[in-house]
């Protein structure tokens, strides 16, 4: 009788044990590994082995894992372009039941810029990374998680820096009038479609843009705004300014971007064919402000042309241009009411502040006669150098960029009256 009692006991100690083991995991099966063991082997394994030191990263998962048969490919633009001037990008199929990760290597920035595909197979627990340098498409989307600046939480499995989620909303602008009689022409780009990184926050760059322009315009003068799929128009767009008889026109873009190159409503456009176009106009004076990464090498190209007035870029042309910061490294933005990409929001501050003050707006206007250059011009040479705080003169001495002032971008920029103007971009 005891011996049968103690068998009992045994039996259901044993019932319980595999219960017990089985509710730790419901997403792992006897011959696989479940998520979180997943995750352990990219956080111990792959990301030592992948980040350098001291590099900014943020890895994020799926929900769950992708079926045997999933195909990811690199969401790079090109496509309807000659082979030449697009690159397909990495493409691949998992060949078991696997777990995807998303390896960003500078977080919060717009891209192009490194990442990398990590899959783990859930059966086998071997691991690969792929190369990229733009977000992935899998089984045909892109799960949202990836596409945001600032990601739910639950879907980031680690990081080196913190997130902050920004506070700015829309800039407007309701600046007093201006008294320029010149026929001027705008032209304010938004270049993301939807379901594209960051849409959101250029979505905001580019009416905060379009805002100031639109107060800052005369009657003589015309704001165009072109967005997603009509971003690619913008060559025309500057034909059709000249024929309405603009003799100034200044040129705003937010968009991913490359070297240059950028994104337009899905498709490169490159520095080459804003240089030709320029170059086409010889009698009309062009100004360049462009938020892209990699976007100091249009600076380069734009500078040779005797018809370029200014031209303004948010970063190197080896770096990433930055959406929204509040905070970066402990430091907090001296204009945390701002919006949208951190260096263009700082440059239309600097520009309605130097527009709204009276004393200041005088000094515009005579330096624009002194250097006989346009209005608009002096305006956004002064305010490239007072968003980045190294324009005493004007009692700018704050670096509104906390890109910039962080160390992580350096604006580039050309003055046709100064050259050249790219090392007082220096932090």
């Amino acid at each position: 009788m005891r011996r049968r009692f103690f068998l009992l006991v045994l039996a259901c100690s044993i019932i319980a044990l595999v219960a017990a083991s089985c509710s730790k995991d419901k997403t792992t099966a006897p011959s696989g590994i479940g998520m979180e063991e997943a995750i352990d082997i990219v956080t111990n394994d792959v990301i030592p082995a992948e980040v350098s030191q001291g590099e900014k990263f943020i890895c994020l998962r799926m929900s769950g894992s992708i079926p045997k048969g999933s195909t990811i490919v690199e969401d790079a633009p090109g496509a309807g372009q000659a082979p030449a001037l697009g690159s397909p990008g990495a493409s691949f199929t998992v060949d078991e039941e696997s777990y995807f990760f998303y390896l960003d290597l500078a977080p919060q920035s717009f891209y192009e810029h490194q990442v990398k595909y990590v899959v783990v197979g859930r059966t086998s627990g071997d691991y690969a990374v792929t190369e990229a340098n733009w977000w992935p498409k899998i089984n045909d989307s892109t799960p949202s998680q990836f596409l945001k600046s600032v990601p739910d939480t639950n879907f980031v499995i680690a990081k080196n820096f913190e997130i902050v989620t920004p506070i700015g909303q829309e800039m407007t602008f309701t600046l007093p009038p201006l008294f320029t009689q010149i026929p001027e022409g705008f032209i304010v780009i938004q270049g993301l479609m939807p379901g594209e990184a960051l849409y959101d926050d250029a979505t905001t760059t580019y009416w905060n843009g379009y805002n100031f322009f639109d107060s800052y315009k005369n009657a003589y003068s015309s704001v165009i705004g072109l967005v997603e799929d009509a971003a690619d128009d913008v060559l025309t767009e500057i034909d059709n300014l000249v024929d309405d008889g603009k003799f100034i026109i200044t040129i705003y873009i937010i968009a991913h971007g490359g070297v240059d190159k950028v994104k337009l409503g899905g498709i490169w456009i490159y520095a080459n064919e804003f240089h030709n176009k320029m170059q086409e106009h010889p009698g009309v004076l062009f100004n360049f402000l462009i938020g892209s990464c990699h976007s100091g090498s249009f600076i380069n190209n734009l500078e040779t042309l005797d018809n370029v007035r200014t031209a303004l870029a948010a970063c190197a042309s080896d770096e990433g241009a930055k959406s929204d910061w509040d905070e970066r490294d402990g430091t907090n933005d001296y204009n945390s009411s701002d919006s949208g990409s951190e260096w263009t929001s700082s440059l239309l501050t600097a520009m309605g502040m130097l527009t709204y003050d009276t004393g200041l707006w005088s000094v515009i206007l005579s330096n624009a006669s002194t250097h006989g250059v346009p209005v608009t011009s002096e305006l956004i040479g002064a305010a490239g150098y007072g968003c980045l705080g190294v324009n005493p003169g004007f009692g700018m001495t704050q670096d509104l960029d906390l890109s910039h002032r962080t160390g992580y971008t350096m604006p580039a920029g050309y003055r046709s009256w100064e050259f050249p103007m790219k090392p007082a971009f220096k932090p």
